[in-house]
């Protein structure tokens, strides 16, 4: 019965959102715009989002073992299948699914994989909030007759005071790691005690992902990796309003990217209605897209952001002969 209810209420929320993504479109014409966008912006945005994985990829494995990374393969293998699931899924599962996934093929301890997991989390959520204040500081006298903008604005604001404070920890957990590991060690005296070894090797291994620091070349290359994945990332709008005959500055991309992610925040499976009404609320309330447009270009940028992972994790999986059973009990794992 509990199962029965959480998929109703997946269901009925994705109905809900996707209703008032719709409201008041015309699919026929949202039809006809999607049918004139350009072949080849859309394949060059397919293109910039599949070299994003990779990029990743090449980022984990320095962040897991900057001289001897695992190899290329498996890595790639496990964030392929993580991501196309979390695309499909109404939850977070890669970050439960690659480490599992890596830790079978590379005889790396899942606990340990856990620990980078949440250094690229930190870098990625990092390299998001930036991008956003970045853009709230630059735009930030304009539309100034829009009420809507104060509350864009004060998110800015709340985004700068989230970059402190994660830069704050992590200068703290770098200086004083043996206090915050004693601290790490009483809160794992509740979990059982099966747990407690996983518990601690999974903050020793996301604390000695902070010897980055002390190896500049490795680091060098987890920020240039990062900073190529963003870059993918905020493309992919860019190139797709240039597909769709709606071009807008590359830095709306910043604010897009930083209001969708709101929107996948939503439990409904790849974000689907959660992610298209933020990217039509901002295209709509400020840069003039009428619903119609709205509905096409947020469709097909949601489109070009998962197709390629939801290809290339599929390919891999039949590839590799798995089962979804193989899926259900990672996940059992998480739970």
């Amino acid at each position: 019965m509990k199962r029965i209810l959480h998929v109703v209420s997946i269901a009925l929320l994705t109905i809900v959102f996707l209703a008032l993504f719709l409201w008041n479109s015309n699919l026929h014409v949202v039809w006809r715009i999607i049918e004139s966008a350009d072949f080849f912006w859309l394949a060059t945005t397919l293109a910039v989002n599949w070299f994003a994985l990779v990029l990743r990829t090449f980022r984990w494995r320095t962040i897991l073992d900057p001289e001897h990374p695992p190899p290329f393969y498996p890595t790639f293998f496990a964030n392929a299948i993580g991501y196309m699931v979390s695309t499909i899924l109404p939850v977070r599962a890669a970050d439960v699914i690659r480490p599992v996934l890596l830790s079978r093929r590379t005889g790396l301890r899942v606990s340990g994989a856990f620990g980078t997991v949440l250094t690229e989390r930190i870098l990625d959520l990092f390299s998001l909030l930036a991008l956003y204040v970045y853009f709230i500081i630059v735009h930030w006298n304009d539309w100034r007759n829009e009420k809507s903008f104060v509350i864009i604005r004060s998110a800015g604001i709340a985004a700068a005071l989230v970059m402190f404070a994660l830069i704050a920890f992590m200068v703290g957990l770098y200086f004083f790691s043996g206090f915050v590991r004693r601290l790490h060690e009483g809160l794992g005296r509740i979990l059982p005690m099966r747990y407690r070894a996983s518990w601690m090797h999974f903050f020793d291994a996301f604390v000695e992902t902070l010897a980055l620091a002390k190896k500049p070349l490795a680091l060098l290359k987890v920020l240039l990796c990062t900073a190529g994945i963003w870059f993918c990332l905020s493309a992919q709008f860019w190139l797709v309003t240039i597909a769709m005959h709606h071009r807008l500055p590359f830095d709306s991309s910043f604010f897009v990217s930083g209001i969708t992610t709101l929107g996948l925040a939503v439990p409904t499976p790849g974000g689907v209605g959660g992610f298209h009404k933020a990217c039509q609320l901002v295209l709509t309330t400020f840069y003039d897209f009428d619903v119609n447009s709205s509905v096409a270009v947020a469709i097909v940028f949601h489109l070009v952001g998962t197709i390629p992972i939801l290809v290339t994790g599929l390919f891999l999986f039949v590839h590799e002969g798995l089962r979804w059973r193989d899926v259900r009990e990672i996940k059992a794992v998480e739970e």
